[in-house]
């Protein structure tokens, strides 16, 4: 991750997350979730923000472990 140019500590919660098969890794941080859209191809995470995310999700009746 931190090959992609993640900062160390991003790189670590990131990677953790794809070990762990996490759907989505949260983060408020704007910086992180730009770089992660340009490399979704690259990640086997989608990175959100949790508010847009919950924005998104909650109320539109999708069920997100349906996918």
């Amino acid at each position: 991750m931190e090959a992609l140019g993640f900062k160390e500590y991003d790189a670590l919660h990131i990677a953790c997350a794809e070990s762990g098969k996490a759907d989505v890794f949260f983060t408020a941080d704007d910086a992180v979730i730009r770089r992660a859209k340009r490399l979704q191809s690259q990640l086997h995470v989608q990175v959100e923000n949790p508010h847009t995310w919950l924005q998104e999700h909650i109320g539109t009746g999708d069920n997100y472990h349906d996918r």
